[in-house]
């Protein structure tokens, strides 16, 4: 019967005459479609690396929440003159926001927090500095990044901190990055320098920074005595560090994905220290210059 009534679904009426809107029309076809693990895998890797692409995580998540979000800042974390107890509590609420948060986002907790932290640490080291080309932080620096990395630490504590995205990131923002920033990862056991290093995706690129860097804390640890004890401290780890990396045999050397790296970066930045110094030797440097002060190191 041509003439017989049927349900006007494309105008969105029901029986009744009521007339539906699209948001309930679509949510409908949602419901009625099957679950496709291929395709949901394919989602969750496109938020991950529209999560790793975006320059201001804190704009990305405002964009996907709203002004709810704001309880995800990282501010009053690291807030040096917060209480140990308010420092805690504010850590055990952020965690559960960043696991609601990548529940929403269809990403993994550690992900979503090891960018987080990696963007704050960047923060924290683009501060105002007390020299041209520092390495070293300041103390108001040093005090919030001890206590971003405690956070951190709960967020490893608890399974929700992913290290290798966290070196990922990092890597990022390698221009702002400062040495000491680096050298307390490793301290406080949040990345060992190894696995950090080893994280970059250019050998050569990193042994330079390395090695640019080691003569900018040489520099620094000659001309002022202010935080010499770190520099001290510093230094040593790292030489260590790079004599047993790049002198082990290769019996010796730990069963990684690529075993190769770490004495290679070692290796590199040992050559340019020695030749740098044999150089400056050859060449007579001035006393009290920059370069004498960094091969007296």
């Amino acid at each position: 019967m041509s003439d017989s009534w049927v349900p006007n679904s494309a105008s969105g009426q029901d029986p009744g005459g009521r007339r539906r809107a699209w948001a309930e029309l679509l949510a409908g076809r949602v419901k009625r479609e099957k679950y496709n693990p291929e395709r949901a895998q394919k989602l969750k890797e496109s938020a991950v690396r529209l999560l790793r692409s975006h320059q201001d995580l804190n704009a990305l998540l405002l964009e996907v929440e709203g002004p709810l979000c704001k309880k995800l800042s990282l501010s009053k974390v690291i807030d040096c003159d917060s209480s140990e107890a308010y420092a805690n509590h504010s850590s055990s609420f952020i965690g559960s926001a960043l696991q609601d948060q990548a529940s929403r986002l269809g990403v993994p907790v550690g992900i979503l927090s090891a960018g987080m932290v990696a963007s704050s640490v960047g923060q924290i080291c683009t501060a105002p500095a007390e020299t041209s080309h520092p390495v070293l932080l300041t103390v108001e620096q040093r005090k919030k990044l001890s206590s971003l990395l405690e956070f951190a630490q709960y967020l490893l504590a608890h399974s929700m901190f992913s290290r290798l995205s966290f070196c990922q990131e990092l890597w990022k923002i390698q221009s702002s990055l400062l040495l000491e920033a680096v050298w307390h990862l490793h301290v406080q056991g949040i990345v060992s320098l190894q696995e950090l290093l080893e994280s970059h995706p250019d050998m050569h690129a990193v042994g330079s920074w390395l090695f640019r860097n080691l003569c900018c804390l040489c520099e620094q640890m000659e001309a002022s005595c202010q935080h010499a004890d770190v520099a001290r401290a510093m230094l040593s780890d790292f030489v260590q560090m790079f004599v047993l990396r790049g002198f082990q045999k290769n019996s010796d050397l730990r069963r990684t994905v690529e075993p190769e790296k770490m004495p290679q970066v070692a290796v590199d930045v040992l050559q340019r220290m020695l030749i740098f110094a044999l150089d400056a030797l050859a060449a007579g440097v001035q006393e009290e210059s920059s370069t004498h002060k960094i091969v007296r190191c």
